[in-house]
């Protein structure tokens, strides 16, 4: 035989051997896959107020009070309710109790805006989230853990602006003529 012959011989043998071999390897193989549908919720809270002197905008974003005045030094807008409904479809969550004041920039405005007082009270069990001067909320905003519930769900409160009374005191002569817009907002996370 010749050497060719034998070369070509031995690399079929290897060849064959290795056919063999590649059979003993195979793997059976599967597979599992977890699925979910999911659908966002979403929060939409509204005000009412069943206060007369109050005007609620279109969208329930914003509710508006009777203008007030001119005051006395010692005078109070009285606790005016209203109530914040959640028409979504999660829960909203109350995380920041905020408030600004909107004025000219005359020294009368200024002092009033100054001396300002607001009361924020929930009628249900009375727990007062917010007294005292509106300027101490401006500047440093309230953290809130309440929650409304979804579809319907509400929560109430009233909110008062006033001088001379529970610890505010009443307005100074440096107030007098003064002119403030102040809000107080809630903002909620759903």
């Amino acid at each position: 035989m010749s050497s060719r012959r034998i070369v070509f011989a031995a690399a079929l043998g290897v060849a064959a051997h290795g056919l063999v071999g590649a059979g003993a390897g195979a793997q059976f193989t599967d597979a599992v896959t977890v699925k979910q549908h999911i659908t966002a919720g979403s929060i939409d809270v509204q005000l009412s107020s069943s206060n007369p002197g109050v005007t609620v905008s279109p969208n329930g974003k914003t509710a508006q009070f009777a203008d007030l005045g001119p005051t006395q030094s010692t005078f109070t807008s009285g606790p005016v309710a209203t109530t914040i409904t959640n028409h979504g479809t999660a829960t909203a969550s109350a995380i920041v109790l905020s408030a600004a004041d909107v004025h000219g920039s005359s020294a009368a405005s200024n002092a009033l805006a100054a001396q300002l007082c607001v009361r924020i009270i929930s009628p249900v069990g009375g727990d007062v989230a917010d007294q005292g001067p509106l300027s101490g909320l401006v500047a440093a905003p309230l953290a809130l853990s309440e929650a409304i519930a979804a579809n319907g769900g509400t929560d109430s409160f009233t909110t008062e602006f006033y001088a001379g009374s529970s610890g505010c005191p009443s307005l100074t002569n440096a107030a007098q003529g003064g002119v403030v817009n102040p809000s107080v907002t809630v903002s909620y996370v759903g």
